[in-house]
């Protein structure tokens, strides 16, 4: 996080993204006492996936026109029990949060700028767009803006398939078999052997250590984490249905 604010890591990202770590960075630089720090490619990369997760998060609580006390508290907890921020970081992201809200860049123009920097890692994009709909979800509805927005990500991203597994954990009660089917992108009838093969495969996509490595900033392990332990439930839950006589 140091080496960020006393770098010009936004002067090398450029677009949207580079333009909200300049202007953050340039609350601090100086202080930090300026650049000469080298950023390595995974370094640069986790960089950019701080800063535009938080920059698309600002956006989206701005959906409706105004940021409520209540999306205020979201993103507080999101930070405290999602993300587990240290507090260095977490007013880093305060202040990537603000700064790309009150931006006049759009929230696709940050989508399309992360994609082409993860598109080549389809389960990083799943784990930005599953974080958004924490997100979207905690006040207990997904507002129409807020449903676009997220769609919208989705089609830029090109992971239609993989949202409906992400869809699956916010819809119906939490003892419906259904929606455990849906996270491991299975259907109530699939075989147990399908059922193990797409299981396995998502567990190896969504490792915390696999993900990690293709970029993911390493404060956002702990959702990754939980990403995988949401998979590894699911799993448990559709092998004893499988296992069930009739």
């Amino acid at each position: 996080m140091g080496k960020i604010l006393g770098g010009g890591l936004g002067f090398m990202v450029g677009g949207p993204i580079g333009a909200v770590l300049g202007a953050v960075i340039g609350h601090h630089a100086m202080d930090a006492g300026g650049g000469g720090f080298s950023f390595s490619s995974l370094e640069t990369r986790q960089s950019i996936y701080f800063t535009a997760v938080f920059s698309m998060l600002g956006k989206l609580t701005r959906a409706d026109g105004l940021v409520s006390q209540r999306e205020i508290d979201v993103i507080e907890r999101v930070m405290q029990d999602n993300l587990r921020l240290t507090p260095q970081a977490r007013q880093f992201a305060i202040e990537i949060f603000n700064t790309a809200k009150d931006s006049g860049d759009r929230f696709e123009d940050y989508a399309r700028q992360f994609y082409q920097v993860f598109g080549d890692t389809p389960e990083v994009l799943v784990s930005v767009v599953d974080l958004l709909m924490v997100v979207a979800h905690a006040d207990g509805e997904l507002h129409a803006e807020e449903e676009r927005m997220i769609r919208s990500a989705v089609e830029i991203f090109g992971i239609q398939e993989q949202f409906r597994q992400t869809r699956g954990r916010f819809l119906g009660v939490p003892d419906d078999v259904g929606r455990y089917y849906e996270i491991l992108g299975c259907s109530r009838g699939d075989s147990l052997a399908v059922v193990k093969k797409k299981y396995r495969k998502l567990a190896m996509e969504y490792h915390p250590d696999r993900i990690q490595s293709k970029g993911m900033s390493p404060e956002f392990a702990a959702a990754a984490e939980e990403k995988f332990k949401e998979i590894q439930h699911a799993w448990d839950v559709v092998e004893k249905d499988l296992s069930q006589p009739g």
